[in-house]
Order: C-alpha cells, then sequence, then structure tokens
C-alpha cells in the first residue's frame, strides 16, 4: 500500500513528533522513510547568498543524516533530500517527483502558529497533495 513515505523535518522536535509514526508505518508496509528539510531565505537586495545558502544546506544535511542513522539503526531503508524552497512547495514537489505514497507531518513545527488548529505550512500541504497526508499533533 505505502512504499515510499515522506516526512518533512524543519529541525524542531514538534516536527520529529511525526518520525514515530512514520516509523511504525515503515515497518508495517515495509516501506521506505525519506526525510526532507526544506532550507530557504527570502532575498536581501544587494547581499549575495550563496555562501548562507551553502552553509543552510551543509546544516540540513548534516542534521537529517543524522536523523536518518537513527531510523537505520532498526534496520529501515532511509534517505535523505534537502530542498532550497519554501517549505510547502518544496513538500508537495517532491511529493510528486519522488511518487511518494504518503506525507506523514506534524501540525506545527519551527514556524509554529499556535492560534491556527495546525500550522500554515501543514495547511497548504494538505490543500495542494493528492496523496494521504498523515498529521501529528504536538505532544
Amino acid at each position: 500500500m505505502y512504499t515510499r513515505i515522506l516526512v518533512p523535518l524543519d529541525g524542531s522536535q514538534v516536527a520529529e513528533n511525526a518520525l514515530d509514526h512514520a516509523a511504525q508505518m515503515a515497518d508495517i508496509f515495509g516501506a521506505e522513510l525519506i526525510l526532507l528539510r526544506a532550507a530557504f531565505l527570502d532575498r536581501v537586495p544587494d547581499f549575495d547568498l550563496s555562501e548562507v545558502q551553502r552553509v543552510l544546506v551543509q546544516e540540513s544535511e548534516a542534521y537529517l543524516n543524522q536523523v536518518a542513522c537513527q531510523l537505520q539503526e532498526d534496520g529501515r531503508c532511509v534517505r535523505t533530500a534537502v530542498r532550497w524552497s519554501k517549505a510547502a512547495e518544496a513538500i508537495t514537489a517532491y511529493a510528486v517527483a519522488q511518487e511518494i505514497s504518503v506525507v506523514v507531518m506534524a501540525t506545527h513545527g519551527h514556524s509554529s502558529h499556535e492560534h491556527w488548529p495546525m500550522g500554515s505550512i501543514a495547511e497548504k500541504v494538505l490543500r495542494s497533495m493528492q496523496v494521504p497526508v498523515l498529521l501529528v499533533r504536538p505532544s
């Protein structure tokens, strides 16, 4: 049923709450876990962001690799991806391009809006995805 499970992470503990659910699904279905992080900064006039972009991507890769190693210890197939894009756009584009079966993500992450029933990124993803999206509430 599910062969590729996408787990968007932003580095927050809240976002990582989705990992347990995704790992359980991967175990049940024998699915591959894909950890995705979007790294993005808006343009700043008269400022070259290429070095900042390089550092952000490197830090994102290191973070995802650390999380992936923990999941792989239990024999799971895990891969990582970093995309230089806004989060919702990165998640939906990656899901389509990689034929993702299901997205498992937290309702709130780094850009938490406590007054909303779900975070703005989760809402955008939910509205634009053609595959199932499992939203995990903060614990």
